[in-house]
């Protein structure tokens, strides 16, 4: 009898689960079915209002094996169209980094088919930690919009965190620096040294494996994790 109550109070507990789920999500659903006819800067910046806030800086965790480069691009394209600013996109393996000529090209593609005539008005900007960005002439465009792309890999998680307190802990024993110096501002401060980017409000993890594969583990204090699988391919993910 006892079995059976627990199992009684387990189900009702992932109905209420459920039916939270479809309340917070109701608004969105019918905008989800028309996502394929909207497609255009001007749309998307209409169906962006619709969201509760528009993030800064948006993290793409990619964690599966298969991965389309022109859907990446897309989806960058979308954030970029949605007014975010930054961007950084990482995998464990460091193959869309290697891969970053073809990246871009799709992201050109995507911009076309896109954002159309409004393409001139945005300038996506895609670099890695080895590659930083290029120094950028000031345009008499004010209202070109400006976005940067960092992509990432597991050098530089974990790896760079090993880095850098083997670099201070160098520059302790050589007398560069003092122990009472190891604080938390001073320690981000190396890890920003190379990535000038705010932390991201946002980070959309595409994969079922509940693990974060060592994305910049001092960047995610704050930072929302959302889950979706990789077949999830719509703007609709961004809603924080």
């Amino acid at each position: 009898m006892k079995a059976y109550f627990l199992r009684l109070v387990h189900y009702v507990i992932a109905l209420a689960e459920f039916l939270q789920y479809l309340v917070l999500r109701m608004p969105l659903y019918g905008l989800l079915a028309s996502i394929k006819s909207k497609t255009t800067a001007s749309t998307i910046n209409e169906d962006s209002k619709l969201l509760k806030k528009v993030p800064s800086h948006v993290g793409i965790l990619v964690a599966e094996d298969e991965f389309s480069l022109k859907d990446l691009a897309n989806v960058i394209v979308w954030s970029v169209a949605l007014g975010i600013s930054y961007i950084s996109v990482y995998d464990i393996n460091g193959e869309i980094k290697r891969n970053s000529v073809v990246l871009q090209r799709n992201i050109e593609k995507s911009k076309a088919e896109v954002l159309a005539q409004d393409q001139s008005s945005y300038d996506i900007q895609l670099f890695s930690t080895s590659q930083p960005t290029a120094e950028t002439t000031s345009s008499s465009n004010q209202k070109l919009h400006k976005a940067s792309v960092v992509l990432l890999c597991i050098e530089d998680g974990h790896h760079r965190i090993v880095n850098i307190a083997r670099h201070i802990s160098h520059m302790v024993t050589s007398g560069m620096f003092r122990q009472e110096d190891i604080v938390p501002s001073n320690v981000d401060n190396f890890f920003q040294e190379s990535l000038h980017f705010p932390d991201p409000e946002v980070c959309l993890k595409f994969g079922n494996t509940d693990c974060l594969f060592g994305y910049l583990p001092w960047q995610i204090r704050l930072t929302e994790i959302i889950g979706k699988t990789y077949a999830v391919r719509c703007i609709w993910a961004f809603e924080v």
